[in-house]
């Protein structure tokens, strides 16, 4: 009372100028046609919108809010059910905390309808969804647990991330490089950055693996279509090292190593079936104690020779084999800039002085 008695009645009057201006314009930009409001603190804007629903609120045309703090904007867009939401062009929102983005086709009579509940669906000129984001199956106190998603004609998926095409459509799913003519890679990775699948313009594909690759049913066929044996190839198998040779197993359980001398003649080595290991000595680590960090980096690597060993050289190579750099480890951190490389996978080689393999680490280059 004590401002107000100092206030001038011009500064008053101004003031009270100023606040109708301001509700006149609000006033104006709000169309009403044939509006329905029935709902406690309930609002509609637009034309033919109805907002029957305690605080649902109706915008657009024909669009309706009918339940309990629902919301639907857009051109006949209706949240039917508590605490849905409609946004778009026909389409219906029709249980408990369902949302549904888009458009379904009104002169058709064909809605896009959410009756999922506690989840978002988005479609567009379609009476079924694109995307469907779903609630988890069982949640914790702490509500930690998260959805799944479905892309397609999907209303429960069945994983994590679960894709469906349509009727006589071929279900794909692209990972496209920036630019593949110029060398781009792409990848996919599964579990970590160890496992996974590269594929290179120049290469093709590239199949990563921690540990073994196993084919647990079914035949494998190289060059040919229907493969008739465990391992079917139509063309010629090369042994690049003399020493590598093809392992075959006799009656009795014998191992026999077959390799061929310079003149071409095949020779049989017997050899222990228990210690075949698919691992050349030479290049089985020995686990040396190396640390190598941040994995994936971006700028720089460190290869922590924390137990000092000496005359350690660590060799970079691309996943196609191509050498990028070598450096000797001194004691403690090594720090290599690897800012210079592109983007992907690079193998860490490191070697002792005997030129015997310490370790082998995949690092992924990612700016």
């Amino acid at each position: 009372m004590k401002h107000l008695q100092k206030t001038s009645p011009f500064r008053l009057m101004m003031i009270v100028i100023f606040i109708l201006s301001v509700l006149t314009e609000v006033k104006s930009q709000v169309n009403y046609n044939n509006t329905v409001v029935t709902g406690t603190f309930a609002s509609a804007i637009g034309s033919e919108t109805k907002a029957t629903g305690n605080y649902s609120f109706a915008a657009g045309a024909g669009s309706e809010a009918t339940a309990t703090f629902t919301t639907a904007m857009g051109f006949y867009a209706f949240a039917n059910y508590s605490k849905a939401i409609a946004i778009g062009s026909a389409v219906k929102s029709n249980v408990y905390k369902s949302i549904v983005m888009g458009s379904g086709s009104f002169d058709h009579g064909m809605y896009l309808e959410n009756n999922v509940m506690e989840s978002l669906m988005v479609g567009f000129n379609s009476k079924f969804p694109t995307l469907l984001v779903v609630q988890p199956n069982e949640q914790d106190l702490n509500y930690t647990k998260t959805g799944s998603i479905g892309i397609g004609n999907i209303t429960s998926p069945l994983a994590k991330f679960h894709l469906k095409a349509d009727e006589g459509e071929a279900a794909t799913f692209f990972i496209q490089p920036n630019d593949w003519s110029s060398g781009d890679f792409a990848h996919l990775f599964l579990g970590n950055f160890y496992n996974g699948i590269t594929a290179d313009t120049n290469q093709g594909l590239r199949f990563l693996s921690q540990k073994n690759y196993l084919f647990e049913t079914g035949n494998m066929g190289l060059g040919v279509d229907e493969p008739k044996a465990k391992l079917h190839v139509d063309g010629d198998i090369l042994f690049e090292n003399a020493t590598n040779g093809m392992i075959l197993k006799s009656e009795d359980g014998q191992c026999w190593k077959v390799t061929a001398n310079n003149d071409g003649t095949l020779l049989s080595t017997s050899v222990d079936c228990n210690s075949l290991s698919g691992v050349h000595p030479n290049d089985e680590p020995s686990h040396a104690p190396l640390y190598f960090y941040p994995n994936p980096t971006s700028g720089y690597l460190v290869i922590d020779n924390r137990e000092n060993i000496k005359g350690l050289i660590a060799e970079y190579r691309s996943v196609a084999g191509t050498l990028l750099m070598t450096m000797n480890l001194q004691e403690g951190e090594n720090r290599a800039d690897v800012s210079f490389l592109s983007d992907g996978l690079v193998i860490v080689t490191v070697y002792n002085q005997e030129g015997k393999v310490v370790k082998t680490e995949k690092i992924l280059v990612a700016k």
